[in-house]
């Protein structure tokens, strides 16, 4: 007959076959057992020099199974692979970085200030092409501030310095990249306005060099051309009329200079700059503004834009957004 231990595994016992000379570990563990008996028999108590294997045996069921459990927790532990760092992405910035980024951003760029920074956010990512899939979100504009459509945004991009410094020795330091600022400061100027607070997340990364030439459409373009230009971006029309509602501040005509309002798109309807009588009326906007209320769909979007300022409000912070987003390379 087989003479086997519960446990074979521990090691301890293995199988003997009859007439088998008794193994080492079987015969000390007898002759400690019966030390045991004799010990216990003479009122005096033994001491037993088990291994930890030898010990575990002797525990009752429940005790050996949680010894065993514990064993095993602790060898997992010590073999446990530390967390996969975050995938690339957009984040939301800390309360301590917003603070410090809220600080500089109100201290720089200042309502007098803000069409020149939100005009530099649109022509940083506007160089967008999403068939070639490069340019867009990247504070490319560093590189190409002397291009004829970035006349006048070297004030802007010298605000985004003065920013990046302001940020130094803050939480915020070296946690933003330039395009994050970039991004950040047209979000600012509008708010600073009295536009909608846009929500920017942060985690861009830098180009090291300028974007392709040509992407930018002219400012003289009819409405085709400027459709077909959002187009290219993957942006539709929507996008277009509500973010050609930056046009609002900057004084090109459309109500208060530093007010961010829903007057541009009553003016469009308007059309001021038709009126024979107002000498300044080749001042009011600009020839890609006059096209837009003469091509149905987007006169729909420019008549219920000047009805309602809060939707206009809501469907430039999206429009926004997307542009903020477009073509960044996330860190």
């Amino acid at each position: 007959m087989l003479k086997t231990c519960s446990l074979q595994r521990c090691g301890c016992f293995q199988p003997a076959k009859l007439g088998a000379p008794v193994r080492p570990q079987r015969a000390a563990f007898r002759a400690a057992a019966a030390g045991k008996q004799s010990a216990n028999s003479a009122g005096t108590a033994a001491p037993l020099q088990l291994s930890r294997r030898q010990a575990l045996v002797q525990l009752p069921g429940s005790a050996l199974l949680a010894s065993l459990a514990a064993l095993l927790a602790a060898e997992q532990l010590s073999t446990a692979v530390p967390p996969a760092a975050a995938a690339p992405g957009p984040r939301q910035l800390d309360q301590e970085t917003k603070a410090a980024v809220a600080a500089a951003l109100n201290k720089v760029v200042t309502k007098p200030k803000a069409p020149v920074i939100l005009r530099l956010a649109y022509h940083d990512a506007a160089t967008f092409s999403a068939a070639a899939g490069d340019g867009g979100a990247n504070a490319s504009i560093q590189f190409e501030l002397g291009r004829p459509e970035n006349t006048g945004l070297k004030r802007g991009w010298r605000l985004i310095e003065q920013v990046s410094d302001e940020l130094k020795k803050t939480p915020a330091a070296g946690k933003l990249s330039n395009a994050d600022l970039i991004a950040l400061a047209g979000a600012h100027a509008v708010a600073v306005c009295g536009g909608p607070v846009i929500d920017v997340p942060v985690g861009r990364v830098d180009a090291a060099g300028p974007d392709p030439e040509y992407r930018m459409v002219s400012e003289k373009a009819g409405v085709a051309a400027l459709v077909a230009n959002f187009a290219e971006k993957g942006l539709g029309v929507q996008q277009l009329v509500a973010l050609s509602g930056a046009h609002t501040i900057g004084g090109k005509g459309f109500g208060d200079p530093v007010t961010f309002d829903n007057a541009y798109y009553t003016s469009l309807l308007a059309k001021p700059w038709l009126n024979p009588n107002d000498p300044m009326a080749d001042m009011i906007g600009l020839p890609s503004d006059h096209a837009l209320p003469d091509d149905p769909e987007c006169l729909k979007l420019i008549e219920t834009y000047a009805a309602d300022q809060q939707r206009f409000f809501k469907d430039f912070a999206a429009a926004y957004q997307q542009l903020t987003n477009l073509g960044a390379v996330w860190a």
